[in-house]
């Protein structure tokens, strides 16, 4: 009886470090690509319960700025998060008023708002620590293709970048070269 208590002590010691979350990795992520659905789901879930709290349609202003900011403390990763704060520092300090960097929100890939959802979520791509998921952005009675590159960070999958597959423009990209293209002509 001993011997079989001692088998099963050691089956159950096998079957917790080999399960789902052991992937050998540092971070901590779960391979498990249900957990990424899972998260951008109830990530856009929030996003859209915020963006309805304005009223329906309506254009981005310095109180939607403020909600993307929000939005980006609460589910974006930290390296986004910097960009987006370089890219405000710099328009605060240069733009005198006009219009800078952000002429529409990457939340909702326009500058106006009304029946958002998102449909067909789906994984293209994953490692222990990032992936890469595209969904159909659903507002103002279009369609947009959306990539987002996500990174296992504080704890969770947060997003680091948004692409907007269906124009190609990689929102990371447009704010590092704005950055550079700016500074340069300083």
């Amino acid at each position: 009886m001993k011997n079989v208590a001692i088998i099963a002590l050691a089956i159950a010691c096998l079957c917790a470090c080999s399960g789902p979350n052991s992937t050998g990795s540092t971070t901590g992520a779960s391979p498990d690509s249900a957990v990424v659905i899972q998260q951008v789901n109830e990530i856009y879930e929030k996003v859209i319960e915020y963006y309805d709290r304005t009223g329906g349609s309506q254009t981005v202003a310095p109180d939607a700025l403020s909600l993307t900011g929000t939005l980006d403390s609460l589910y974006c990763t930290q390296d986004w998060n910097s960009c987006v704060a370089r890219v405000n520092a710099y328009d605060a300090s240069h733009n005198d008023g006009m219009m800078g960097f952000f002429d529409a929100d990457y939340w909702i890939m326009g500058q106006d708002w009304k029946d958002l959802s998102v449909s067909d979520v789906r994984l293209v791509s994953m490692t222990d620590s990032t992936a890469t998921v595209e969904l159909n952005l659903h507002n103002c009675g279009h369609v947009t293709a959306v990539r987002l590159a996500m990174a296992y960070n504080q704890g969770e999958w947060r997003i680091d970048n948004f692409i907007d597959a269906t124009s190609g423009y990689d929102w990371k990209a447009g704010m590092k070269e704005y950055l550079v293209n700016n500074q340069n002509k300083q």
